[in-house]
C-alpha cells in the first residue's frame, strides 16, 4: 500500500533532485553502508573518511530496509515526539530570557531616569552657583560705582585747590581703577555651560545630542561637561539619603583633562577663606567657611548649610562627622539624618573654666581634642590653660593631659600622630603668624619635643602665617605658608624638607588642605586645587 502511494506522488510530481544537506550545490550519489547515510562527494572527506562506500543506486535495498523498519516499528513518530519536546522547552525558555531582559530594561530606565534627573539637578546648581557669582560681583561693582559717585559728588570745584593732593590722587586712582574692572566684568562672556549627558543600556549607547557651540565662562565659573556610566556604583554618598540614593554617575569639570592633575574648580564667590577641608572621597569633601559647615559634590559646592559656628571637624569611618564649637563644650555629631545630636562633654571636669574646645583630629580611631582658655593681659602678661582629651569613637575618655604656659599661644590645627600631638597654634592675638610645636603625648605636662624653626632663614613667629596643616602616610606634617603662596613638606621632627606646591603651580593664598588617598586639597580662596601628591618618604 506504501508502494502504491509512492508510485501515485511520483506519477503527479516530477521528483525533487536529491539534494545533499550539509552541502545544498551538491546531490547524494553515495552510500555510506558504515553510517547507513547518504552523502555527496563534499561529504567523503569531511565526514566519511575510510568508510565502506559504495553508489546511492546500488544500495537500494538498504534505503528501503531502513525505512521499512522505522514505519514497522513506529521509530520516527518517537524521535519527532522527542524533537517536538525539546524545541517546545527552548521556545518556553526563550519566552522566560524575553521577559526577564524586558524587567532588567524596565529596571535600567527606571535607574536612568533617576540619574537624569539627579543630573539635572546638579547642573541647575552649579549654573546657579556659576550666575550668582557673576551677579555677584556685578552688584559689588555697581556698589563701587555708587561710592564713587558720592565721593567724587562731594568735590566741589572751586574748592579743589583746597583739597590735599593725596585725596585728589585717591580718587582719581579709584575712578581708574573702577573703569577697568568694570571694562573687564563687562567685556568677559556671561557665565555658560555645555552640558552633555551620554548613558548607556546593554549595548546602546545614547546621546542628548547636544555637542555644539563653544561657551567661555568667567574664571570663577567652570564649563560643565557630564558622562554617566551607570555600571559603577558609589559608596560615597552616604549623606544625602534622599537625594542621593543612585549616585552612580561621574561628573567631570572641564577644568579637568581625563586623569590628570591638578584639577581646580571654583567656590562661591563670598567664599574668601576655607578654614577646614575633609576630602572623603576622589571628588567629595567636608568644608568649613564663615564658620559653617558646607559640601562638596562631585568638584562642585552644594547648596545648603549642614551646622552653624563650626570651628573643626573630623569624619569617622561611619561618615558621620564630629563638629566642634569653641563657643560649647560639647562636641556635636552630624548624623546621615542631618540631625545634631551631642557626641560628648569635653568640658566635664575640666581644671580651668572655660576651657572650651578649639581643635580636633582622629587618627586610628582614636579622637583627640584640644581645650584653651587664657586669662590675663598684654601688660601683666598672660596664663595659657591647655586640656588634650584623647577619647574612642564612642565620645568615651580614654586619657587627659592639663598643663599651662604663661605665654598666649592658640591652638587652630592639631594633627595625633605616633610620636605625640603637632599643634599649629596662633602666637598672639594681634597678627596671625603661627608656629607649629610637636608635644610629648605620654606626658602630663605635653612636654615640646619639637618645633618647626622657619625656611630661608625666616623666624616662623615672625614671618609664618599657616592656615592649614594634615599628615601624609609617612608621618610626614604638610603645612600651607599663606604669605609665601607653597604648601611644604616637614619631617617627624618638625625640619622641613621640601616645596610642593607653590605660586608656579597656581596657588596665591593657600589655606586649609587635606589630604585623601595621593590626593592633597587644596583651599585659595574661593577656589579648590586637588594636586596628584607623591608620598615624601621617611628620609
Amino acid at each position: 500500500m506504501a508502494d502504491d502511494m509512492f508510485e501515485r506522488e511520483e506519477g503527479c510530481k516530477s521528483p525533487k533532485p536529491l539534494r545533499c544537506r550539509f552541502h545544498e550545490t551538491e546531490e547524494y550519489t553515495i552510500y555510506c553502508k558504515d553510517c547507513k547515510d547518504f552523502m555527496c562527494f563534499k561529504c567523503i572527506g569531511q565526514l566519511h573518511q575510510k568508510h565502506d562506500l559504495g553508489q546511492l543506486q546500488g544500495a537500494d535495498e538498504d534505503i528501503r530496509k531502513e525505512m521499512e523498519d522505522m514505519l514497522f516499528e513506529n521509530k520516527y513518530a518517537e524521535q519527532l515526539n522527542s524533537l517536538n519536546d525539546k524545541v517546545s522547552d527552548k521556545e518556553k525558555e526563550l519566552v522566560k530570557d524575553e521577559e526577564s531582559l524586558k524587567r532588567e530594561i524596565r529596571t535600567s530606565v527606571d535607574k536612568m531616569k533617576q540619574n537624569i534627573d539627579l543630573a539635572e539637578k546638579r547642573l541647575l546648581s552649579r549654573l546657579r552657583n556659576a550666575f550668582e557669582s557673576y551677579q555677584i560681583s556685578l552688584q559689588e561693582q555697581k556698589t563701587n560705582i555708587n561710592n564713587l559717585q558720592t565721593e567724587i559728588a562731594n568735590l566741589c570745584i572751586d574748592k579743589l585747590p583746597e583739597f590735599k593732593l593725596d585725596h585728589i590722587i585717591n580718587s582719581l586712582s579709584e575712578m581708574k581703577l573702577c573703569c577697568s574692572t568694570c571694562d573687564k566684568i563687562i567685556n568677559h562672556p556671561k557665565p555658560g555651560f555645555q552640558p552633555t549627558v551620554e548613558f548607556s543600556i546593554g549595548n546602546v549607547i545614547l546621546s542628548d545630542g547636544n555637542h555644539e557651540g563653544d561657551v567661555s565662562a568667567l574664571p570663577s565659573c567652570s564649563d560643565v561637561s557630564i558622562q554617566t556610566d551607570f555600571s559603577d556604583d558609589s559608596d560615597t554618598e552616604w549623606f544625602d539619603a534622599e537625594e542621593m540614593e543612585e549616585e552612580d554617575f561621574i561628573e567631570t569639570s572641564s577644568d579637568e583633562v581625563a586623569d590628570e592633575y591638578p584639577i581646580k574648580f571654583q567656590l562661591r564667590q563670598n567664599i574668601k577663606l576655607v578654614r577646614k577641608i575633609v576630602p572623603f572621597s576622589e571628588k567629595d569633601a567636608w568644608i568649613i567657611a564663615n564658620r559653617k559647615l558646607l559640601k562638596i559634590i562631585d568638584h562642585s559646592l552644594q547648596d545648603g548649610v549642614y551646622a552653624d559656628k563650626v570651628d573643626d571637624i573630623v569624619v569617622l569611618k561611619d561618615g558621620c562627622v564630629l563638629v566642634l564649637c569653641s563657643d560649647e563644650s560639647f562636641v556635636m555629631k552630624l548624623l546621615p539624618n542631618k540631625r545634631l545630636v551631642r557626641f560628648a562633654d569635653v568640658g566635664i571636669n575640666c581644671t580651668y573654666i572655660g576651657c572650651n574646645p578649639y581643635s580636633i583630629c582622629i587618627k586610628d580611631n582614636i579622637v583627640v581634642t584640644y581645650n584653651w582658655s587664657i586669662t590675663g593681659n598684654k601688660h601683666c602678661g598672660y596664663t595659657c590653660c591647655n586640656h588634650i582629651i584623647w577619647m574612642n569613637t564612642d565620645g568615651i575618655v580614654t586619657e587627659r593631659s592639663l598643663f599651662s604656659k604663661n605665654v598666649w599661644k592658640r591652638p587652630c590645627s592639631i594633627q595625633n600622630l605616633e610620636s605625640g600631638v603637632c599643634v599649629l597654634y596662633r602666637v598672639d592675638n594681634e597678627s596671625n603668624l603661627h608656629c607649629i610645636e610637636l608635644l610629648e603625648a605620654k606626658s602630663d605636662k605635653c612636654n615640646k619635643l619639637y618645633c618647626f624653626k622657619g625656611i630661608y632663614g625666616f623666624n616662623p613667629e615672625k614671618n609664618f602665617e599657616c592656615k592649614g596643616m594634615c599628615v601624609d602616610k609617612a608621618g610626614n606634617t604638610l603645612v600651607s605658608d599663606y604669605r609665601h603662596h607653597s604648601v611644604y613638606v616637614l619631617d617627624k621632627e618638625l625640619k622641613y624638607k621640601k616645596t610642593l606646591f607653590d605660586a608656579r603651580n597656581g596657588l596665591d593664598k593657600p589655606a586649609a588642605i587635606g589630604m585623601f588617598n595621593n590626593h592633597l586639597w587644596v583651599a585659595d580662596e574661593n577656589q579648590i586645587f586637588i594636586f596628584n601628591y607623591e608620598c615624601v618618604g621617611n628620609s
